[in-house]
């Protein structure tokens, strides 16, 4: 009853207003409840998908928890504590109690008020109460997972507004104030903490040469209008400059910031700036490292782990699949979506700042790591960036087959800025001890180099790397006819670095082989732990007799020929050594 005591009293304290995770609590002590489940019961509604072991521990790795000191459990062997309905006691030995800490402190963890990490969120309305309910609920629950979000306010309905020049800045102004004020209260109502900023955060330079500058006399406003392909954020004439002396108050305090697109110019005259290009220049202020520093914040990392964008219209459209795209990598797919854009006119009206989105994604990342990622997510599915954030990948696979009755849709996309694909239809223009190097930390497995290449050599036909051999597949044309030249689309190898796992590399890489093999056949050891992953995305599998190999193929044709393709992978040697 006392660990009860001090675990209710504690979380009380932390989490004042929270009364969910007060009931969470009380059901935790239930005798007919399992400790660790009911108190998760409340937040999994939020969790689009469970995450596995796995995607748990690397996201309790990644969003670094310090450790609490349990309270004293009490000496005697056996402890009785009365249960929740007072009718019957319980016993817990202090094996029992060690558990039920570690499982507490796990919760308490997921839970932590502690900001380890920054996501940069556009909110981009207008929505419905339900749809602000939906977006300020999640806001909250990504605080209680140690994301601190900096939201800045769009609205597409204020973009009539602006054209009818600053005559109306007041009034948009006010609009822009009711706006934030209305999420702000929102996310109060459900427990966490936000606090608009009008005006502090953003100053314009002077220099309008590239600008049409409409000056209101009498309410000494002015508004700026972008002359067409220019970008105000990037104007050298123009620049915005970025203030974060707030960010020290909200952080301290946990409250979410709330910013409006408003800029003040040397003359203290306010002036509406693109939401967009304010995103991108906080994104470029928030990877200074200095910055961390002049402000002293506790906190690893300053820079944005993610770019977020909450709309009503969802992600980027899609040609291949109904809804939207599962994942992107920019750094390949850019001038492919562009063009699709342009292939697909009527997705101006259904996704109207689809590319805007993609535009702005593609500056902040180029401000950011690696490692970093955007999301782009309707207000009315908001609840997939807890899971998200957790998984740090798309809630499923975007190499799925497209014609599984069991492949999802999605209305949420996920981008990375991610790597270049190269081709190499030579072993002459690969890097061989990068080539070897990710081949055995994918495996874990040490390569049979001389002999591996020397047999790849005569049958090569491509392959395909990502980065900086982050990943990479070889695909051979193996002779099943008796002919000189093989003509059996073989996949050798695909291999990911293992610090590359979770960033899409695989998927990446088998969409790359979907479209350059229609047809394809490789093998696997029975024992191996990714055949779930191979069995999801071939046509067919057959287990080859008198051997520890698994066939798989897709595209039509290979039936037929399977005797054929048995007796082919049988004389295909090991790569690795014994």
């Amino acid at each position: 009853m006392l660990l009860s005591v001090y675990r209710f009293n504690q979380l009380s304290s932390r989490f004042a207003l929270n009364s969910s995770l007060r009931r969470c609590f009380l059901r935790q002590y239930h005798p007919s409840k399992n400790a660790f489940g009911p108190a998760l019961e409340t937040d999994r509604v939020f969790l689009s998908t469970i995450p596995s072991r796995k995607e748990a521990q690397s996201f309790l790795k990644r969003f670094s928890i310090p450790y609490m000191k349990p309270p004293p459990i009490p000496k005697s062997k056996v402890t009785k504590v009365f249960s929740p309905d007072k009718k019957t006691d319980l016993e817990f030995t202090n094996k029992d109690l060690n558990q039920e800490l570690r499982k507490e402190q796990f919760i308490d963890s997921l839970f932590s008020k502690e900001f380890d990490h920054v996501a940069l969120i556009k909110i981009q309305g207008p929505f419905t109460p339900l749809d602000r309910k939906s977006v300020a609920k999640t806001l909250v629950h990504l605080q209680k997972l140690g994301l601190m979000s900096i939201v800045v306010l769009d609205n597409d309905d204020w973009k009539e507004m602006l054209k009818d020049g600053p005559s109306r800045f007041n009034e948009l102004r006010k609009w822009m104030i009711n706006d934030a004020e209305n999420l702000s209260d929102t996310i109060d109502l459900f427990g966490g903490k936000a606090t608009p900023i009008y005006d502090s955060v953003f100053t314009l330079t002077n220099g309008t040469n590239n600008l049409i500058l409409k000056e209101d006399t009498k309410n000494k406003h002015h508004c700026y209008f972008k002359l067409p392909g220019r970008t105000l954020a990037t104007d050298a004439d123009a620049k915005i400059n970025v203030s974060l002396n707030w960010l020290k108050w909200c952080y301290n305090l946990g409250q979410i910031p709330i910013i409006l697109p408003i800029a003040i110019d040397g003359l203290l005259i306010q002036r509406t700036i693109p939401t967009n290009s304010g995103m991108i220049e906080l994104s470029r202020a928030l990877s200074n490292p200095s910055n961390a520093n002049i402000l002293n914040l506790k906190t690893p990392e300053l820079e944005p782990m993610k770019i977020i964008v909450i709309n009503s219209e969802g992600g980027i459209p899609s040609e291949e699949r109904k809804g939207s795209h599962v994942f992107i990598n920019i750094q390949q797919e850019y001038d492919y979506l562009k063009q699709s854009y342009k292939v697909n006119p009527h997705w101006n009206f259904t996704h109207p700042t689809g590319l805007e989105n993609l535009d702005l994604i593609k500056s902040c990342l180029e401000n950011l790591p690696f490692t970093s990622s955007a999301i782009i997510v309707p207000a009315y599915s908001s609840t997939t960036l807890v899971s998200n954030l957790i998984t740090d990948k798309p809630r499923f696979s975007s190499s799925l087959p497209l014609s599984a009755p069991t492949t999802p849709s999605t209305t949420t996309t996920v981008l990375r800025l991610g790597a270049p694909v190269l081709y190499h239809h030579s072993l002459s223009t690969i890097n061989i001890p990068s080539f070897k190097s990710l081949i055995e930390s994918s495996f874990g497995r040490e390569l049979n180099i001389d002999d591996y290449l020397s047999r790849i050599e005569k049958c090569l036909d491509m392959i395909i790397v990502v980065g900086d051999y982050q990943g990479a597949v070889v695909v051979t044309m193996e002779d099943v006819e008796g002919n000189k030249k093989g003509d059996l689309p073989y996949l050798d190898k695909i291999a990911v670095d293992p610090n590359s796992q979770g960033m899409g590399i695989a998927d990446i890489l088998w969409k790359q082989l979907q479209t350059h093999y229609p047809n394809l056949l490789w093998r696997s050891r029975d024992d191996n732990i990714v055949n779930k992953w191979y069995f999801e995305r071939s046509d067919g599998n057959l287990r080859v007799p008198g051997s520890h190999w698994v066939m798989f193929w897709y595209g039509p044709g290979a039936v037929d020929k399977l005797p054929l393709y048995t007796e082919v992978f049988k004389k295909i040697p090991a790569s690795f050594c014994s």
